[in-house]
């Protein structure tokens, strides 16, 4: 049971032309669909995190409190301060 009929002729020009259009046009449009949800996914959850915790971050505090704790070389717990060795 063949078939009598004749198969379609390749493509033998501008082949990559062809193609090329569709792949760029493809690719483009999926690079800008996941840069527009990185961005309001991920980037704007974090920036809006680093914000709130900006609002109530007290850096003297937060220094005075490590400064306790030992954790400078530089300062004692103290207040003094110390030669680095």
């Amino acid at each position: 049971m063949a078939q009598t009929g004749t198969l379609p002729k390749p493509q033998l020009r501008g082949l990559l032309a062809s193609r090329l259009k569709i792949n760029a046009t493809a690719a483009f449009a999926f690079c800008i669909s996941m840069a527009v949800g990185w961005k309001f996914l991920f980037a704007e959850k974090r920036k809006q995190k680093y914000l709130d915790f900006y609002k109530s971050y007290d850096a003297k505090a937060d220094f005075e409190r490590m400064k306790k704790a030992g954790v400078f070389q530089s300062v004692r717990p103290d207040g003094e301060i110390g030669t680095l060795d």
